[in-house]
């Protein structure tokens, strides 16, 4: 018996060393490749790598954007007060910005700015649910060793194969943005994903209102007590998307986000003159640069459009105005 163990030994950990080298070696979620990402044509965890990116680069930003991937269309390097850093990630929550930026603070990062862009995705979906999708998997703040251990799997690398066989890099300049401000970019020559005016909508939705208002809350209570500039705003859904969430609640969250943020928000959400042209979206639920550096002029530079402002479109949420904007959102 002993004589066999020592014959199969060897192929043992042949096959135990390839096991762990193939999935650190294919890394198509680039997630041992944080420091060199390559564009392997699947979504990379890029909660992970951007937060790892900052905590290894302490003083080359000082001012953060947290949302989901629509924000990530947001021209970060186009705003001008800071040195700002696009954290958005795939389907990014409210709790799981929170826990990055206390992991930021913890680690001795006190940004200047906080901007922070929520949406019906902040509200409808549970946060658990990101534990397993290899490319939404929070930044692991303690069980580091766990969270490698989802990706040092055989599994992750087949259900990325296709992809990763099949693709072609279509954005030259993706890797050198991603380090340069984190902000994404489209060529608008390719098109969208349009199938009439579908909205875009998770199966998985659900009402976690509470669990939203609660997260940001806490963040701006961090943010109050480290001194730092806090900046809310709701992106601008496409208008299809905007109406299925209104059904279900997303006006809701909108008054009672006015109703708990003292220092206001920046509404862009609602069906508005903006929301309703299909050339201000790659589908059904992206916008393009076009429509963030709008944002950008609205908050930052103080260029405000009377008529869409009257459509809810840049409209700027206190407590003492929630009947205005209601208003103002049931205008068009």
């Amino acid at each position: 018996m002993k004589t066999f163990l020592k014959k199969i030994a060897p192929f043992v950990l042949f096959i135990l060393i390839l096991e762990i080298a193939v999935p650190i070696l294919a890394d198509p979620y680039n997630v041992f490749h944080w420091r060199r990402i390559r564009d392997n044509g699947v979504e990379p965890n890029s909660n992970y790598i951007k937060m790892q990116y900052i905590l290894h680069n302490p003083d080359k930003f000082d001012s953060f954007l947290f949302g989901s991937s629509r924000t990530g269309f947001i021209d970060v390097e186009k705003i001008p007060e800071g040195k700002w850093y696009n954290m958005s990630y795939s389907e990014g929550l409210p709790k799981e910005h929170l826990e990055n930026l206390e992991e930021l603070i913890e680690n001795g990062i006190i940004p200047k700015n906080v901007m922070v862009g929520v949406d019906n995705i902040s509200c409808f979906v549970e946060p658990s649910i990101h534990e397993k999708q290899f490319y939404r998997i929070p930044y692991p703040r303690e069980n580091k060793l766990a969270f490698y251990a989802n990706y040092l799997s055989i599994r992750g690398v087949l259900s990325s194969l296709e992809v990763t066989l099949d693709h072609e890099i279509e954005d030259p300049d993706y890797v050198d943005r991603y380090y340069r401000s984190g902000s994404s970019r489209r060529d608008p020559s390719l098109g969208g994903n349009w199938e009439g005016d579908t909205p875009y909508w998770g199966t998985y939705y659900h009402y976690y209102i509470d669990d939203a208002l609660g997260s940001i809350r806490r963040i701006s209570e961090l943010c109050e007590k480290y001194d730092i500039n806090f900046i809310l705003f709701t992106n601008p859904i496409y208008s299809s998307t905007y109406a299925q969430s209104k059904y279900f609640g997303y006006a809701t969250f909108l008054k009672l986000l006015g109703e708990q943020q003292k220092t206001g928000y920046y509404n862009f959400s609602g069906i508005n003159a903006v929301t309703e042209d299909r050339n201000n979206y790659y589908e059904s639920s992206h916008y393009t640069e076009d429509v963030g550096d709008m944002i950008i002029d609205r908050i930052f530079n103080n260029v405000t459009d009377a008529e869409l402002e009257s459509q809810g479109f840049g409209f700027f949420v206190t407590e003492d105005n929630l009947e205005e904007f209601e208003a103002a959102l049931d205008n068009h």
